[in-house]
């Protein structure tokens, strides 16, 4: 039995059911998905090889090459099947007959919640769960007071309080400036609390639980009402007016929400810094002199920018993760980071190059650390929301799945970089609902693994003939498709986009029989592989094609022709210094800018050990999700394997800007 003696909270019911040694091995019936757990991972790693089930083709090709020419590992496998989707009977019979087979759900570890309610959190809020549970012993709870429970002692949201408009707004700040979503059950209850409430009889309550986005478009949308309120507030002698929403009466309409009161304008003030708010142009501005609200207004642009961007390395410094942050908190950080990074290649004399140097040296330490400790759990990660890129096909499905007329779109631009998303989006007009959010590319970031993990929504070790090419992609993107039911007329892919006149692409989508489609855009990283100027150039070339039209004309036909769009990129980029050439001849199987690749662990660790003479930053990458002939060293730092000191915009690397990209779900909004 695993070291009884520590104390794994909520976990122990599940690794007391796993014995090492006890059977040839184990197949876990877990439809709550509890093998790919971090904590449980973590402490099973010690004594198991896992393997999550999707297909029996899949499975054979571990069990065999990894697992059965290897007798010691064979009595510490765990495979885990979600039994809501697969039925046993659906693996291999020789590898189910030696093995024991145990049901596991998290019942076993919360008996006294709802079920439902218990699947939508997520593990850290497990945790929070239990020992709140610990804490209150609340006795056997049914649906609505688990969704209460938790609501108050996990979320720390107590609807009971939330009584005035600064109230409100104080909580949903709380929760959508720090990316705590709540599950949409929660959501549901939460709104279904407020509405009963008459003081929030006229407000959009649903929609702004909902979704940070359109919170935030809540948020800009009534700004200008605030500050023509506090500019009469002044002149009457008060500083700040009151709050007022009268928006459905024989009245007119009247909407002035309490930014300035203390609760609600520390976060106002970040939202600014950080970019989800955009200042406003004002007349007489003059009249506002040291009053709080001229963060939101547009007066001496260079000098608000300049203010905006030492907030933000501070925020940054401030907020730097470490490695045993999870993995949402560094979508935060690199959300943030990006903004910094886009301020910094557009405009570095805003920027304080020596601060912004030091605080990169220490971003890239920190995110080497936990990656090397946190990245290979990810692929294990359910995919629903997105962790990495393949998980992204399996949210497309949900697309096709919501209607029998659904249709979904994949608009993959290759090489972007979430900072050069930043610029990009700020370079278009976009009409239509955005939401925006990150997933981890693979290792090595490089085309040939991650795109092709991304359009066949498999594990890169599932596509080892063609991991070092692409030219299989668009049968992927078709197979996938035919699996999950659709015809052949009805998936679509074309690659080669991004300049020309796109009414010739749109002009093939208009085709109402296509409810899949699959589109790559080339133009940045061809700008990328021919840059001379840096990351600056880069920024230039992305505002001048977002400016072109290409993009924004694309998604909004796309919307129109009623697709749910989906944009990603395949993995980032970073401006990197050589650090000299390698000359080894034909050992390297495949040579990129900031990796290198190996058929054996040997040749990779002897020529490990001939960089390591010349720079520090190169690292021999654990092999996760790779195949068994696939062994790469990989750059963490900015530097390259090109001539000494010649700079490049190059990928491949381990970097946060090559390693988390954006990813964009963009739609008509439901009316």
């Amino acid at each position: 039995m695993i070291k009884q003696h520590r104390d794994f909270g909520w976990r122990q019911p599940v690794l007391e059911a796993l014995v090492p040694g006890a059977s040839s091995f184990y197949i876990v019936e877990d439809a709550d998905h509890l093998m790919t757990e971090p904590g449980i991972q973590k402490v099973l790693s010690e004594n198991f090889n896992f393997y999550v089930f999707d297909d029996s083709i899949a499975l054979r090709h571990f069990y065999e090459s990894k697992i059965r020419l290897n007798s010691s590992l064979s009595d510490r496998l765990v495979i885990s099947i979600d039994s809501d989707e697969t039925d046993i009977r659906n693996l291999p019979f020789d590898i189910t007959n030696q093995a024991k087979v145990v049901n596991l759900s998290l019942a076993d570890c919360f008996p006294d919640f709802y079920c439902d309610v218990l699947r939508s959190l997520a593990s850290e809020e497990l945790d929070i769960l239990y020992d709140a549970t610990c804490e209150y012993t609340p006795g056997k709870l049914g649906d609505i007071a688990s969704r209460d429970f938790v609501l108050r002692h996990v979320y720390q949201v107590a609807p009971e309080v939330i009584q005035s408009s600064s109230d409100l707004l104080r909580t949903l700040l709380r929760l959508h400036y720090r990316d705590i979503e709540l599950p949409e059950l929660l959501k549901h209850r939460l709104s279904e609390l407020l509405i009963r409430r008459k003081q929030f009889v006229n407000w959009p309550i649903k929609k702004i639980i909902s979704s940070k986005q359109l919170f935030f478009s809540f948020l800009q949308d009534h700004w200008p009402s605030y500050v023509e309120a506090v500019r009469s507030s002044l002149q009457k002698g008060a500083k700040e007016p009151m709050a007022v929403y009268q928006a459905k009466s024989e009245k007119a309409a009247e909407v002035i929400l309490p930014y300035g009161h203390d609760d609600v304008r520390v976060y106002i003030d970040n939202l600014f810094l950080e970019g989800f708010l955009t200042p406003i142009e004002i007349e007489n501005s003059e009249q506002f002199e040291n009053h709080w609200c001229l963060v939101g207004m547009e007066i001496d642009a260079e000098k608000e920018n300049a203010k905006r961007i030492i907030g933000l390395i501070t925020r940054c410094f401030e907020s730097l993760p470490d490695e045993n942050s999870m993995h949402q908190v560094w979508y935060q950080f690199a959300h943030r980071w990006a903004e910094l990074c886009s301020a910094y290649h557009t405009d570095n004399q805003l920027v304080d190059s020596e601060k912004f140097i030091e605080l990169r040296n220490l971003v890239d330490r920190r995110f080497k650390d936990w990656m090397l400790v946190n990245y290979q759990s990810l692929h294990n990660h359910p995919p629903i929301p997105p962790t990495m890129l393949h998980h992204i096909p399996r949210n497309m499905v949900r697309d096709i799945e919501s209607k029998n007329s659904g249709k979904t779109a994949l608009i993959l631009i290759d090489g972007l970089a979430l900072d050069q998303w930043i610029t990009l989006r700020n370079s278009i007009e976009m009409d239509h609902t955005k939401e925006e959010s990150c997933v981890f590319a693979w290792v090595p970031t490089v085309t040939s693994v991650s795109r092709q993990a991304l359009f066949s929504g498999k594990l890169p070790y599932q596509f080892s003939k063609s991991i070092q090419t692409t030219s299989g992609e668009q049968k992927a993107w078709q197979n996938y498709w035919l699996e999950h039911g659709l015809d052949g007329s009805e998936i679509f892919y074309e690659k080669g986009l991004g300049i020309g006149d796109v009414s010739t692409i749109l002009d093939k989508l208009s085709d109402h029989r296509f409810r899949a489609v699959g589109l790559i855009i080339n133009t940045v990283d061809e700008m990328m592989h021919g840059m001379l100027l840096g990351s600056a150039g880069m920024h230039n070339q992305v505002e001048l094609w977002a400016k072109s039209g290409f993009l924004s004309k694309l998604i909004d036909g796309l919307v129109n022709y009623g697709f749910v769009v989906h944009i990603t990129s395949d993995h980032g980029n970073v401006e990197a210094k050589g650090c000299g050439k390698i000359n080894e001849g034909a050992i390297a199987d495949s040579r990129g800018e900031r990796m290198r690749v190996y058929k054996s662990q040997a040749l990779m660790s002897q020529t490990h050990q001939f960089i390591i003479c010349t720079s520090h930053s190169v690292i021999e990458w654990p092999q996760i999700g790779l195949p068994s002939d696939y062994w790469a060293i990989v750059m963490s730092g900015r530097e390259a394997f090109v001539t000494q000191n010649e700079c490049i915009v190059g990928h491949g690397g381990i970097s946060i800007e090559e390693v988390i990209v954006p990813y964009i779900k963009i739609y008509k909004e439901k009316l």
